[in-house]
């Protein structure tokens, strides 16, 4: 499972998601099933950068009961193998319209027939989107070369970070008390100017409960977001990603890699407009191969005991 997230909105994880499952769907001599789910609950688009502009089923079909399973109200593309979840357009009334069904909603996300899903997660960091991200086996997060969208990016990335230690540590009380007091008790004068990052935090817990240093080293180096920066203008802008990359190793602890960048290109905008998948419509363009390229990186490594 691919889980395809990022703390901003508009800046391409649909397009990333979309491309991204039609490649892997369109790998020569490969048999694979691909599902793509749109998570977006109230602001949906992905079947549209599928070239799909009119579902005839909805995840609220799931959400509300009339549907039995993910597979149920699966639709097929223009694209063989690929198979898409639209999102849903009409819950918009529901405070939060996953609440009852959130571990329903993962099993049948689990339980897909397909060799691949990949999830087009919504903006932000509500605990329901991190839980989603959670069960990518590759998980990506989504960037542009903009200050809000790095800022965004920074704070998923230490959302996520803080989740999955608190769910790892669940069992252990005296360790989430310990994480959650690291941020929540009023700090003393001597502590507001000492480094209270998330690697410090970190180093501070391995320090108080030694037992758990490998397995904290493992959370923070091992099964780690792959970073995509989208809309490049330039090589000046491209390099941005490194730098992101390391003041999130900096200040979080997470070692995550770059998976690469995506150039800024009007025929983007103009594939949605004709209503086809770029891949389909483009699919000689740089872009179009480095989808390609990532879906066998991708591949290759899922083979890899």
């Amino acid at each position: 499972m691919v889980a395809v997230g990022g703390g901003k909105g508009g800046v391409g994880k649909s397009f990333v998601a979309a491309n991204l499952a039609l490649a892997l769907a369109r790998r020569e001599a490969v048999t694979d099933r691909v599902v793509a789910v749109d998570l977006d609950f109230g602001g949906s688009n992905l079947n549209l950068l599928l070239g799909e502009p009119l579902p005839r089923a909805e995840l609220g079909d799931f959400l509300d009961g009339r549907a039995p399973d993910l597979d149920a109200i699966a639709q097929p593309t223009r694209v063989e193998r690929l198979r898409y979840v639209a999102g849903t357009f009409d819950m918009v009334t529901a405070v939060d319209p996953i609440r009852d069904r959130k571990l329903d909603l993962v099993r049948a996300l689990v339980g897909l027939d397909a060799r691949w899903v990949v999830l087009d997660l919504p903006a932000g960091s509500a605990p329901s989107t991190l839980d989603f991200f959670f069960l990518g086996d590759v998980k990506m997060v989504v960037l542009n070369p903009e200050e809000t969208a790095f800022s965004n990016a920074y704070g998923f990335l230490k959302n996520y970070l803080l989740r999955r230690l608190l769910t790892e540590f669940r069992d252990r009380p005296e360790v989430v008390a310990f994480i959650l007091g690291w941020y929540r008790e009023e700090p003393s004068p001597e502590e507001r100017r000492a480094d209270r990052s998330v690697t410090t935090m970190a180093t501070a817990l391995a320090e108080e409960f030694p037992p758990l240093r490998a397995e904290l080293d493992g959370i923070l180096r091992d099964d780690t977001p792959l970073l995509v920066l989208n809309r490049t203008r330039g090589r000046r802008e491209a390099a941005y990603l490194d730098r992101f990359r390391g003041v999130v190793e900096t200040h979080l602890g997470l070692a995550c890699r770059t998976l690469g960048v995506i150039p800024e290109d009007r025929r983007v905008r103009q594939a949605v407009r004709d209503g086809k998948p770029f891949l389909v419509a483009y699919p000689r363009h740089r872009i179009a191969r480095g989808f390609e390229e990532w879906a066998e990186r991708l591949s290759l490594r899922a083979r890899i005991p």
